[in-house]
């Protein structure tokens, strides 16, 4: 079978709005004052407008898991589309960082449509199978390029995908120093990352879903139709 280019995809914040279910679950809990609270400048949300530093973040983006909030999130508009765009001709893996996820990222892609295999947590898979870890879930993905599938991995420089979706500029700058393409969901807080995308010539920045398709077909050095 022939390879299919990998395009690995996250989820909060750049495929689903992490930043409205966060202030939907802070209301529930109480807390008044978030509804208008600007885009994030600051990838920890300790910044003007949220929280006053990273120790009164975490516990309450913990409470707010518990209440659901990765099943509260909304395709950004277009992503859905999008992502089907880009299945047609390319391996997907929706691969998230976030604490570790059992259920809920699968429920949520299933709920959308998107039926994706069971979760791999390759943080696991790495650690226990190192020598197998490196060419198996690459090239399995690449060789059967069937369908949409989705992962748990810390880092994603590991997966070595020909194109990745991402939003977190820690990540980004990690893909970036090893080479890899990427495609960045602007945000207030990863600006630096949108710039150094485009100079560098290994991305591009988006802040709508329907720019994607053409612009991996870019990257990936196909004929944009």
């Amino acid at each position: 079978m022939t390879e299919r280019p990998l395009i690995a995809i996250d989820l909060d914040n750049t495929f689903a709005d992490y930043t409205t279910a966060s202030k939907d679950c802070l209301t529930q809990m109480g807390y008044d004052g978030y509804a208008d609270a600007p885009d994030p400048s600051d990838y920890s949300f300790a910044c003007s407008g949220w929280f006053k530093d990273e120790n009164m973040f975490l516990p309450l983006h913990r409470r707010a898991v518990g209440l659901g909030l990765y099943l509260r999130e909304r395709p950004y508009a277009g992503a859905l589309d999008a992502a089907y765009d880009v299945a047609r001709r390319h391996s997907v893996l929706f691969a998230t960082s976030r604490e570790p996820d059992e259920t809920d990222g699968l429920r949520w892609l299933h709920a959308y449509g998107l039926d994706a295999t069971p979760n791999w947590n390759l943080d696991l898979w790495r650690d226990t199978y190192p020598e197998t870890f490196e060419w198996t879930i690459r090239d399995s993905c690449r060789r059967d390029g069937s369908g949409i599938r989705f992962c748990h991995i810390w880092d994603k420089t590991f997966l070595d995908a020909d194109l990745t979706v991402e939003d977190n500029p820690h990540t980004l700058n990690r893909l970036m120093d090893k080479g890899l393409r990427v495609l960045v969901k602007r945000h207030a807080y990863n600006l630096p990352q949108c710039e150094r995308a485009e100079q560098s010539g290994l991305g591009f920045a988006f802040d709508d879903w329907t720019q994607v398709p053409t612009l991996a077909k870019r990257l990936l050095g196909e004929n944009a139709k």
